[in-house]
């Protein structure tokens, strides 16, 4: 049996296989992944065992709308 991973996962998952300090590594590779990839390629399964996602997103929803309204003359 494969499991099947995107591109977001794997990208975590590569980043934990790296040792160290793991947890620091695979979230900030997260972070960036996430935004890369976009917030539909995290499994609900990962952002629900995460503390706080919901202030995540709030936040990550706040800071759009500031960097697209500023490249699009203030109108959201």
């Amino acid at each position: 049996m494969t499991l099947q991973f995107n591109e977001f996962q794997r990208t975590v998952i590569y980043a934990v296989s790296l040792g160290g300090d793991t947890d620091t590594i695979a979230s900030m590779a997260g972070a960036i992944a996430g935004a890369w990839y976009g917030i539909d390629c995290i499994p609900a399964e990962w952002s629900d065992a995460c503390e706080a996602t919901n202030t995540a997103k709030q936040l990550a929803d706040k800071l759009y709308e500031i960097v697209y309204a500023e490249n699009h003359d203030g109108k959201l």
